[in-house]
């Protein structure tokens, strides 16, 4: 295994005695910084799809958190339609009630979800410039919180965050950390390097990972890559970089019939 090409080497993380896990141990886990999340009571969450996780945790860290979820793609419809469906083949050929039960759980606690008092959720797709009436930005996000709110941000957007990290920067202030997903690096490796170098005048980068959905980038790095972000008013305690992932207990396979991606810096 090669190391990740050395114009890479300042994505190497520093040390961070406060990482914890929050969601399952699979895809929709992410990696954070747990003394933020106790004491940061706002969590923008781009990108719900069909796991919520991440954000319960945060719940049971934090209970005093107002989490707003923006996802144009997740609405209680299909759930029902999905039960329906299962409910047919079971009547129709008495058997696979376990795949109805299942549908019938999953749209309980989906339903569950959306009503804890915590949560206000937006079926608006995150993007810039915006394109249609339930396009929303960074500005209008911002703009339903109070101003002197800190938040937490998590945005997995499948490919739409290279384009709103420039609005995002506009609240650099405000934002304690960010967990971001950025995917398809054979695709956007330029507009990524150009992008995270823009982050990391605000951010210290505090943990990666690689999504095993995708292989390893011809630069070493993961094609998909979770990377996590507090904002640079939290002095660490010391400049120790941490140079080689997966970490243990921390990070699980986002596919968890296939193995981690692994890979490393190699800092002299």
């Amino acid at each position: 295994m090669k190391p990740v090409n050395k114009k890479y080497n300042f994505l190497a993380p520093l040390k961070n005695e406060n990482l914890e896990r929050l969601g399952k141990l699979a895809d929709g886990g992410y990696v954070v910084d747990g003394k933020i999340v106790r004491s940061c009571n706002n969590l923008i969450s781009f990108g719900l799809g069909p796991d919520w996780s991440f954000e319960l945790d945060y719940i049971k860290k934090n209970n005093n958190v107002k989490i707003y979820v923006y996802d144009h793609t997740v609405s209680v419809i299909p759930y029902i339609k999905d039960v329906i469906k299962y409910l047919k083949r079971f009547i129709l050929f008495k058997k696979k009630y376990e795949a109805f039960s299942s549908r019938c759980k999953y749209l309980y606690n989906y339903l569950s979800f959306k009503n804890l008092k915590q949560i206000n959720f937006f079926s608006e797709r995150i993007t810039f410039p915006t394109e249609n009436k339930n396009d929303s930005d960074i500005q209008k996000v911002f703009s339903r919180l109070k101003s002197e709110n800190k938040v937490v941000l998590k945005c997995d957007i499948e490919g739409d965050e290279y384009k709103i990290i420039d609005e995002i920067l506009n609240y650099s202030e405000r934002i304690e950390m960010l967990i971001f997903e950025f995917h398809s690096l054979r695709n956007n490796e330029d507009i990524f390097f150009t992008k995270i170098k823009k982050l990391i005048d605000k951010f210290n980068i505090i943990h990666l990972h690689g999504n095993n959905h995708d292989g390893i980038h011809l630069s070493g790095l993961p094609e998909t890559i979770e990377i996590t972000m507090i904002n640079k008013k939290y002095s660490l305690k010391n400049s120790n970089l941490t140079t080689s992932f997966p970490l243990e207990n921390l990070d699980f396979p986002n596919n968890p019939n296939v193995k981690d991606l692994k890979f490393y810096f190699n800092i002299n």
